[in-house]
């Protein structure tokens, strides 16, 4: 398993979306993470930035992120907005 989907943060400033690479998945499994600043009301708005990370540190990120409260978003903005 990896991590995929929307994250938004316990102040609702910040959202990040975990997406795999789709290019080079089977040979060297890489994740997208990428920032977005959101809305008043907790929507994306613009894409601040974005990092590709190994499968393991992204896992690691994702966890370390749920644990800090940082929830999952339920795909309301689609797989990649």
């Amino acid at each position: 398993m990896y991590p995929e989907g929307w994250l938004i943060d316990p102040n609702r400033q910040w959202l990040l979306l975990f997406h795999k690479d789709p290019i080079y998945w089977e040979k060297w499994p890489k994740i997208y993470m990428d920032k977005w600043s959101t809305t008043e009301f907790g929507t994306p708005k613009r894409l601040m930035c974005r990092r590709k990370i190994e499968l393991e540190p992204a896992i690691e990120a994702w966890n370390k992120l749920i644990q800090n409260g940082w929830e999952g978003v339920n795909g309301q903005f689609g797989a990649i907005a």
